[in-house]
């Protein structure tokens, strides 16, 4: 692995969601005066996938969403508006800054499940495949 993409995936990730759906609150450290529902980032696990020519990574995301909400209604929908956005054109996740280039990306998997006290928590796994855009075939 050459230089990891993971900070300029969470950083442009956050910024989409926020600017996309302003109603929804996304956290990377969640403060104690949060109120639910929101949404958090969870597990991130990378992969190197470069060729001789290029180095590209295939990065999975764990999108965490929280409800208070005794039904899953709430969950659902909040898990349906973000993977609707994350894969139509403006669910474009632009790591471009950071000099990362995304080249496709897809919502493999959605889970919701009750908590144990009150409540339903859900995951939205996101396949994220990137490329660094400062390597050159040299460094491969």
């Amino acid at each position: 692995m050459r230089r990891l993409p993971n900070n300029a995936l969470q950083k442009a990730l956050v910024k989409l969601l926020t600017d996309k759906l302003p109603d929804v609150m996304v956290y990377d450290f969640v403060p104690e005066a949060a109120q639910i529902p929101y949404v958090t980032l969870g597990a991130c696990v990378t992969n190197d996938i470069s060729t001789k020519t290029e180095n590209l990574y295939k990065v999975d995301v764990q999108i965490n969403i929280w409800s208070e909400y005794r039904g899953k209604y709430e969950i659902n929908n909040i898990a349906e508006r973000i993977a609707r956005l994350l894969t139509s054109e403006d669910g474009y996740i632009d790591t471009t800054a950071d000099n990362f280039a995304v080249y496709r990306q897809m919502v493999n998997q959605y889970e919701a499940f009750p908590e144990n006290e009150e409540g339903y928590s859900g995951v939205l796994s996101l396949d994220i495949y990137i490329k660094n855009m400062e390597a050159k075939p040299d460094d491969i």
